[in-house]
């Protein structure tokens, strides 16, 4: 996840609702991080600015917000399933896992040089 948006996810997310994010590795060239949300519990508001793949290691599906007042989405994710997101100027959003099964994936963002 490329910049935690901590002051709006206090405001908007309860501790409690948050999952667990990790990152793995952080370089000059990319930054690899590995998610868990449980049923019912959201990323938590976070900007993406860097082109990234998303591993799915498990099938869910999620509630999207987005930024900037752009109209709630869904997604399912598959297991195994990699994902390539262009995000252009970027974009701010929270994930919240609406399925039974959580949300594991591995996020694989490319730095821009």
């Amino acid at each position: 996840m490329s910049e935690k948006l901590e002051e709006k996810t206090r405001a908007k997310v309860p501790a409690d609702k948050q999952g667990h994010y990790e990152v793995l590795i952080d370089n000059e060239t990319t930054r690899i991080t590995f998610h868990h949300i449980e049923k019912g519990q959201s990323s938590g508001w976070h900007s993406h600015d860097l082109d990234y793949v998303g591993y799915h290691f498990g099938d869910s599906e999620v509630k999207i917000e987005r930024g900037g007042g752009d109209a709630p989405g869904a997604m399912a994710s598959k297991k195994g399933a990699a994902t390539f997101y262009d995000v252009g100027d970027g974009f701010e959003h929270n994930v919240t896992v609406v399925s039974e099964s959580p949300l594991i994936a591995l996020e694989i963002e490319y730095k821009k040089s």
